[in-house]
């Protein structure tokens, strides 16, 4: 008994697996047969939805018979049964089999058994391939239903008409129809429409593979990913503050800093004045840790293998002290400006200064300031300041001025040169700053680097460019330190610094730095005088040359007008808008002449331009009615469409050109440039804001080549007046003191301009500049502006306005009064009796008649682009003439003149009056 039971559990585990082993060899075969055909299934389904897409392409699009019986049965049944969601079938039997065969590629047999261990992946990824499946046959139905309730929208089960009709592609076929029935009876067209594009997005979005699961599993990846980075970048930081630590043990140092005359390490100097004591170096570390704390973050650590901190003035700064030791003017050779001519540089980049070396910090702060008596202006010729009467002038035009031989008198006209006004009646700087600021300078440089350092932001060299209002401190950052962790902080510097109005620009172009502008303390103005009174000003060759201000490293700015070429000035109100535009018409009257530079001034608020009234330069009387602003640009449009028929007639592109050509032909008029300035466009928009912008646009986008130029200010940079289009015909901006960073993208496309602090404080962006550069406007006073107008008045002629101009800018404005339809009815001649049948279309619609065979208002419309009674009036005309035939109801007028009496009568000069 005992052998038994041990013998039999033997037996049966044999049994076991002999049939375990035996199982698999019985359905080897049927495995391998079903293997092949889901292996060649797809490749078949292909093929199969290649001849349904061309069947149905074929007899569709090509021709009936094109395809043959077989083709014409394929396509009649897919349409018939799915009307134009047939053509989607071949497109998803081609997408739904070629997952199929990337699925059998990517998953081979041993994938595929139950103790595999990518097993659960297969499952998961052929679950998701029949979801696709399946999704797609259903988005192909949803599809017929949805062209069913759109194009045919039948609520009746006639299968016969829905096969006929699916057939024409006039609906969703046989299964589209019968769930389109339903849905019409359910739901009407409307709310079934809105369902049935619901369920297509919902079933296209499955079909792509973007399930719920699917787009929180990505999710949780990116989760997990960013989990990880942090985990290792603090286990980074947690190592380097480990070997700092270790580093600082073996080798115990203190930050120094090198004194701000200190020259560079690679450059070469007295060894007496750079060697220091560790005394001294002690003291000063001593009085800074005293003012501490800047942050809560432990205030003095070495970065690992950080070199010391440069800290001292920029280049910019020593080139400009190494000029004044020469006994050079301050501002001689800081120009940011450049004509064709090369005396001037373009704006775009910032000239390259090399480092002026000192033997001392005395002799630095010796030379820092300079006074006012120590400066000499070179001025190319004496300026005489006797006053010219216009009765000495014209005396001496009388003597020589021919006598008229017809007997009505007329003054003859007398050309008077123009005398430019002295640079004396501009205010002379009467705050000159002597102040040596190192320490200042050198302190907040301090600050900067601790404070960056407290954030883990190392920094290799600071240096500093003081200007009139702000100082600019440039930072460059050590390696694998990233901007954006600079531009981050700007908060916490302001803390730091007890300042506000901390603007940071990361990086400096055409620099490896990282720019951090801080108000001064102490907060100087520039005077116009101080730029106008400047040789490269006076050599400068362009007449339309402009004073702007200086930039944050004290450098004079101008620009040229012509190269603008047109200009958006916007801020709010009290900002120095208005300040800047009288600054640009100072300098135009200190550059040109009334005969090379017109001005035309829009003044809608009435009081900014009226110190300008009668000045020669005037093109036009200033204007300050709404309308007639918008009638002066309208006018403006007319003349640049004639100034441009002049250059085309002597065969040149542009103004410059063509003075140059026709300077020694009397014949020729000389164009000289024009300058628009606008002061306030947001009451022109609240006006006529379509005559406006629309005369705005053309101007900008043309009048370059005539010499007209355009100069815009507002104190409202809202959309609504700084429309997209101007905004984009204008390309250069300046941006003052504004509330918000909307207006600043308004104006200038980036923020920045609502971190200013004002009074003359802006972003200039001109034409093509990658990054707009920040510049402290020029200041002139109202007396100033009086005395310099009242000097040209006295010593030069009155102003001679051009009637023609004038004129047309009352008619107009005239237009702009009467709206769109009283301007369209304006443009009918004021004789219009002696005109062919009272009108000038009046022949245009008669030979339109007869080519039509009939005539109507509402064809002539059309065609001639008339109003309603304009063509009604030309209709009754040609009734009283017997042209047409009188009205009968809605029907059309016959028309009663053939086109040989048509000729004839034109020959005849009789086609506007009726034959006796």
């Amino acid at each position: 008994m005992a052998e038994k039971k041990k013998t039999n559990p033997q037996a049966l585990q044999d049994g076991k697996k002999n049939s375990k082993k035996k199982a698999p060899s019985k359905v080897e075969k049927p495995n391998n047969s079903k293997k092949m055909l889901l292996s060649v299934a797809p490749y078949v389904m292909l093929v199969i939805a290649l001849v349904f897409a061309l069947c149905i392409m074929i007899v569709q699009f090509i021709d009936e018979d094109g395809a043959g019986f077989i083709g014409l049965w394929i396509s009649n049944l897919l349409c018939g049964l799915l009307g134009g969601a047939a053509f989607l079938l071949p497109i998803e039997m081609i997408y739904v089999n070629l997952r199929q065969i990337l699925f059998n590629i990517r998953w081979k047999d041993s994938d595929r058994r139950h103790d595999s261990d990518t097993y659960f992946d297969y499952a998961k990824a052929k679950k998701k391939l029949t979801l696709t499946s399946v999704m797609a046959r259903v988005s192909v139905i949803l599809l017929a239903i949805l062209l069913d309730v759109i194009i045919a929208a039948n609520d009746t089960f006639d299968i016969v008409f829905m096969w006929e009709e699916g057939i024409e592609l006039a609906s969703g076929g046989i299964i589209g129809g019968i769930f389109g029935v339903l849905m019409m009876l359910a739901f009407k067209q409307v709310i079934s429409i809105i369902l049935l594009i619901t369920l297509l997005a919902v079933a296209v979005i499955f079909m792509l593979g973007l399930t719920p699961d699917y787009i929180i599993e990505r999710i949780r990846e990116n989760r997990e990913r960013k989990r990880e980075e942090l985990a290792y970048m603090e286990a980074q930081i947690a190592a380097e503050e480990e070997a700092r630590r270790r580093e600082e043990k073996k080798h115990p140092q203190k930050v120094a800093y090198t004194p701000v005359a200190a020259a560079r390490p690679e450059k070469k100097q007295n060894p007496e004045k750079e060697e220091y004591t560790d005394e001294k170096e002690d003291d000063e570390n001593d009085e800074f840790e005293e003012d501490k704390p800047l942050s809560p973050v432990p205030p003095k650590f070495p970065m690992e293998n950080e070199p010391e901190t440069y800290i001292g003035p920029s280049q910019e700064m020593l080139e400009a002290e190494e000029r004044r030791r020469a006994g050079v003017s301050p501002i001689a050779d800081d120009i940011l400006y450049k004509a064709e001519n090369d005396t001037v540089k373009d704006f775009g980049g910032e000239e390259d200064f090399d480092r002026a070396e000192f033997t001392s910090l005395d002799d630095f702060i010796k030379n820092a300031g300079l006074k006012s008596e120590d400066t000499d202006v070179d001025v190319d010729m004496p300026i005489d300041m006797s006053q010219i009467t216009n009765e000495e002038l014209l005396s001496d035009a009388a003597e020589v001025a021919p006598e008229e031989s017809d007997g009505e008198e007329e003054e003859p006209e007398i050309i008077i040169p123009y005398t430019y006004p002295p640079i004396e009646l501009l205010n002379t700087n009467p705050d000159t700053d002597t102040e040596d600021h190192t320490e200042e300078l050198q302190a907040n440089a301090r600050k900067l680097v601790e404070t960056l350092r407290s954030f883990k932001v190392g920094i290799q060299e600071i240096t500093y460019s003081r200007g009139p209002t702000i100082t600019r401190y440039e930072l460059k950052p050590q390696a694998g330190v990233k901007v954006r962790s600079i531009a981050n902080l700007v908060d916490d510097i302001a803390l730091n610094l007890a300042t506000s109005g901390v603007r940071i620009e990361a990086p400096i172009p055409n620099k490896p730095a990282v720019g951090i502008e801080v108000p001064n303390q102490n907060r100087a103005t520039v005077y116009l005088r101080d730029l106008i009174d400047n040789p490269k000003f006076k050599e400068a060759k362009s007449k339309l040359t402009s004073s702007l201000g200086m930039d944050v490293g004290g450098n004079p700015i101008y620009f040229d007008i012509a190269k603008m070429p047109h200009l958006l000035i916007a801020g709010a109100t009290g900002m120095g808008k208005s300040v800047c535009i009288n600054s640009v018409i100072i300098s135009i009257l200190y550059k040109a002449k009334p005969e090379e530079v017109k001005l035309i001034l829009i003044d809608p608020k009435k009081v900014e331009f009226a110190i300008y009234r009668d000045i020669p330069h005037l093109y036009a009387p200033i204007v300050s009615d709404p309308k007639k602003a918008a009638g002066a640009l309208a006018s403006a449009v007319a003349e640049m469409e004639r100034r441009f028929e002049l250059i085309e007639e002597v065969g040149v592109r542009d103004i410059k050109t063509y003075n140059e050509v026709t300077e020694n032909d009397p014949a020729k008029e000389f164009m000289p440039h024009m300058v628009i300035i606008i002061d306030e466009l947001a009451d022109l928009m609240m006006t006529a804001p379509d005559e406006v912008e629309s005369s705005i646009c053309r101007l900008a986008q043309k009048a370059r080549a005539a010499g007209i130029h355009i100069i815009i200010g507002t104190q409202r940079p809202s959309v609504d007046v700084i429309t997209g289009l101007i905004k984009a015909n204008i390309p250069s901006r300046i941006a003052c003191t504004v509330a918000s960073q909307v207006d600043s993208r308004t104006i200038i496309d980036i923020a920045g301009a609502e971190k200013l602090i004002g009074r003359g404080d802006m972003l200039f962006a001109p034409v093509g500049s990658a990054k707009p550069m920040r510049v402290q406007g020029a200041f002139v006073t109202e007396a100033e502006v009086e005395n310099i107008v009242t000097f040209i008045k006295e010593n030069n002629a009155k102003a001679k306005y051009n009637s023609d101009f004038v004129s047309k800018i009352e008619e107009e404005a005239a237009k702009c009064g009467m709206g769109k339809k009283g301007a369209a009815m304006a443009e009918i001649p004021a004789g219009a009796d002696d005109i062919e049948g009272g009108d000038t279309k009046f022949r245009d619609a008669v030979k339109l008649a007869i080519e039509t065979g009939k005539i109507s208002t509402s064809l002539m419309q059309r065609r001639l682009g008339v109003g309603y009674g304009r063509a009604a009036k030309i209709i009754d005309t040609m009734e009283q003439m017997g042209y047409v035939s009188r009205p009968d109801g809605n029907k059309p007028r016959n028309v009663l003149i053939t086109m040989d009496e048509y000729m004839r009568r034109v020959s005849e000069g009789t086609l506007g009056s009726s034959e006796e």
